[in-house]
């Protein structure tokens, strides 16, 4: 008979002290995630959430919640590191494809650290996230999800570099931190935005007219 894997709960690791009802409540959360993607292996359905969405490949977000703590653990896992740094790593693996937004970044870290997986350190000021031995067990034990999930990120970034070439992709990105950069001016005026959208139909209109 097939069950439920395991979890490993904060009261396996007694030297977490983080947030215990807090911990209770997400390790019941966590268990309920795990139960709906054991009972979907085991009728042979489909595990990938998110997804891209109708409409092109950022259309949506390509990982569910429980798939972003397991690939946020796996890069902590890696070297310690800071939010931002773990939103510009996720944003270089899947080839500018996907970023995840702060709101989607810092509330994962947090029940990260309910579920004592993850500890803050400050270091040259910065809050920095350090694997924990309850962290470590969980990459154990969700290898291959985790294992799942990097293939799912690398296809992202296959598909991004065969789509757009490195130098069309780096050239937009130029041109996307020039215009955000130039609307964000304090001194901004209505002439100069509206400035602004001319030129970009103008290159928008000459794009569209090339053989």
């Amino acid at each position: 008979m097939h069950g439920t894997p395991p979890l490993n709960t904060t009261q396996d690791f007694p030297g977490c002290q983080r947030r215990r009802d807090k911990g209770d409540f997400m390790n019941r959360h966590i268990r309920g995630c795990r139960q709906d993607r054991w009972h979907m292996k085991m009728h042979g359905m489909g595990g990938h959430r998110g997804g891209r969405g109708p409409g092109g490949r950022r259309g949506g977000r390509p990982l569910g919640h429980g798939d972003m703590r397991l690939l946020i653990l796996s890069l902590i896992a890696e070297k310690p590191r800071h939010g931002y740094d773990l939103i510009q790593e996720i944003e270089t693996r899947t080839g500018g494809t996907y970023k995840p937004s702060p709101g989607v970044m810092y509330p994962a870290l947090e029940v990260i650290q309910d579920l004592c997986w993850a500890e803050v350190r400050t270091e040259d000021g910065k809050k920095t996230f350090h694997i924990t031995e309850a962290g470590t067990a969980e990459l154990t034990r969700e290898a291959a999800v985790i294992e799942a999930i990097h293939a799912r990120l690398a296809d992202l970034l296959g598909a991004d570099e065969a789509a757009d070439p490195a130098d069309v992709r780096a050239a937009m990105h130029r041109l996307r931190h020039a215009v955000m950069a130039g609307a964000r001016e304090g001194e901004v005026g209505e002439a100069r935005r509206r400035r602004i959208v001319e030129i970009l139909s103008a290159a928008k209109d000459e794009i569209a007219t090339l053989d």
